[in-house]
């Protein structure tokens, strides 16, 4: 199990759907991303932001309750995945016994921000993206995107140097053929079936 803590909640780019973003403790580079709902990630946004609601939200009135109930959340574990699901669990330290709830990690993590406790996850079991290696190959893609073009950009400015004319001209007309190609060309024709 590693420490993470909330670095931020981005959007997937696909499905709108927030995702947070979890980060080792010790290694910042290290990015463990969940997808949450968007109810889940207000929550997170609104303690981080520091607002203060005039009624208890959700997350705040489960934290009333379990304090009413004599107990502190000690930490939250993202602990397992079933069914492409996280499972995470909120230890609760009530008069000396501990208490282990099943949870959601959304709700989890809502919990220990609100009483300001570690977030442990296992690793094994979140999938970790590195944000510098992430941008190294950004880097390498761009490099090789830019050596694509500086070829092209040569066999613009040389022509034909170097290459056999003959080929030159079967690649050409055979790119008129696929140009003025129809899907129908394919089709069967009645006598073709016999």
């Amino acid at each position: 199990m590693i420490q993470v803590k909330v670095k931020n909640i981005g959007l997937d780019s696909l499905t709108g759907a927030p995702i947070l973003m979890l980060a080792d403790v010790n290694n910042e580079d290290d990015i463990y991303p969940i997808w949450i709902g968007v109810s889940e990630a207000e929550g997170i946004i609104i303690k981080q932001s520091g607002v203060e609601t005039p009624r208890p939200l959700t997350y705040d009135l489960m934290k009333n309750i379990i304090e009413s109930l004599g107990g502190t959340v000690k930490h939250v574990a993202i602990i397992d995945q079933k069914d492409n699901a996280y499972i995470a669990e909120i230890v609760i330290d009530r008069d000396g016994e501990e208490l282990r709830i099943d949870s959601r990690p959304s709700d989890a993590i809502n919990l220990a921000l609100r009483f300001e406790v570690p977030i442990y996850l296992n690793e094994n079991v979140v999938k970790k993206i590195n944000i510098k290696e992430i941008g190294q190959a950004k880097e390498r893609d761009k490099e090789k995107e830019e050596q694509i073009e500086t070829v092209e950009d040569l066999e613009k400015t040389t022509g034909d140097i170097g290459r056999d004319p003959e080929i030159d001209k079967e690649l050409k007309e055979f790119r008129k053929l696929l140009e003025n190609i129809k899907p129908e060309d394919f089709a069967l024709k009645p006598e073709d079936k016999n």
